[in-house]
């Protein structure tokens, strides 16, 4: 667990809850957090201090440009 995982955790909630129409929930499992717009994921957030993971659903080209310039991003277990 890392206090910067946490905040990053913290801000990605905070944030996909500002937006308008987004709904909160957990549909998969009680560890994760899944957030919706318009009835379709966008957002995870895990439950699990020991894997403190974000994956949010973006265009692949994009995906693909963020694994490739940041060590810590990886492609999302959850959405393609």
């Amino acid at each position: 667990m890392s206090a910067a995982g946490d905040r990053l955790q913290d801000t990605a909630r905070q944030a996909a809850l500002a937006l308008p129409g987004v709904s909160h929930g957990r549909p998969f499992t009680p560890g994760l957090d899944v957030y919706k717009a318009a009835g379709k994921v966008f957002l995870i957030v895990t439950d699990d201090p020991d894997e403190q993971i974000i994956t949010v659903k973006c265009e692949p080209e994009h995906a693909r440009a963020q694994v490739r310039g940041y060590a810590s991003i990886a492609p999302g277990r959850y959405l393609d």
